[in-house]
């Protein structure tokens, strides 16, 4: 009978040990609604070509001379969606296309 007690008791006590839960730990961290850009070319843009999106954002950009091994070193954050990309050196058009990107999306921009 004494065994039965014990037994018991020991049972009751597991359950409220296993029953009591401290709270969720687990975080969500939401990634930003941008997506990006690099601009590779075959041959060498002296210094940094301008970018203009939406013709109202304007930034500089560098060009990476594209190899086989081409690290994305140099990307530039922009807004997600439908954009119209034009691309300047010394003043000429010399790449413009309307692009769709979606959230965290990485796009290789090959310039001529």
């Amino acid at each position: 009978m004494k065994t039965k007690h014990i037994a018991l008791l020991l049972v009751c006590i597991c359950a409220l040990f296993t029953s009591c839960k401290v709270g969720n730990y687990s975080q969500e961290r939401g990634l930003p609604d941008q997506a990006y850009l690099y601009f590779v070319a075959n041959e060498n843009y002296d210094g940094e070509v301008q970018v203009s999106v939406d013709n109202n954002t304007s930034f500089n950009a560098k060009v990476i001379k594209e190899k086989k091994g081409t690290i994305k070193r140099d990307i530039y954050a922009i807004a997600k969606g439908k954009r119209n990309l034009k691309v300047y050196y010394n003043g000429n058009v010399i790449y413009e296309k309307v692009i769709f990107v979606s959230a965290q999306e990485t796009k290789k921009i090959q310039l001529p």
